[in-house]
């Protein structure tokens, strides 16, 4: 019988197997009217498919440019979510995608493409949460819900010791979340110190 790890390291295993693209997003802020203000995609290869601000129909929270650094001035010219969207679906089209916290930035694309009068269609074949495998690797039990307890991405790089932790932009969050992901597969053992 196997171990929540390692059916997480299989899964990791399979995931890679088929070649994912990984996606993450910065957004104006949480909640349901929020928009994205940046977006990247990564080939399973590290390769960059799209990286680019995206100028959203609303203000960034101060409490979210806090976190990434993006502010409305940095965004005056950016491409709009229509003028972008068609790079991101030719990046996803057909393709397994994997992303930390997907729930997330899928609402977060959904959203984006409600306010800026776009067809959510999802281009993706496939999605998977990095974030809840890393869960399930990691292994800690959230009393309260009785299931894995997620971590932050910043702690996943930093358990693997991973040195892109801790940026809060939409590439290097990215590219972290394909090394935490080859990290889940390899099945590596390493603790926080």
């Amino acid at each position: 019988m196997k171990n929540p790890r390692q059916e997480a390291t299989q899964l990791a295993q399979k995931i890679i197997a088929k070649k994912p693209v990984f996606l993450d997003t910065e957004t104006t802020g949480t909640e349901s009217s929020d928009q994205i203000v940046e977006i990247s995609i990564v080939d399973w290869d590290g390769s960059v498919l799209l990286d680019s601000l995206t100028k959203p129909t609303k203000r960034i929270s101060p409490g979210a440019a806090k976190v990434h650094g993006i502010n409305d001035i940095l965004l005056i010219n950016a491409p709009t979510w229509p003028q972008i969207w068609s790079e991101v679906q030719d990046a996803l089209n057909g393709r397994v995608l994997a992303i930390y916290n997907a729930k997330f930035d899928l609402r977060m694309m959904q959203q984006t493409c409600a306010a800026t009068d776009v067809h959510w269609h999802p281009p993706y074949a496939e999605d998977f949460c990095v974030m809840e495998l890393f869960a399930q690797y990691f292994g800690e039990i959230n009393p309260r819900f009785g299931s894995f307890k997620w971590k932050s991405l910043d702690f996943a790089g930093k358990y693997f010791e991973l040195p892109e932790a801790n940026s809060h932009r939409a590439l290097p969050d990215t590219q972290l979340t394909r090394l935490v992901l080859e990290k889940i597969a390899e099945g590596e053992d390493l603790q926080i110190s």
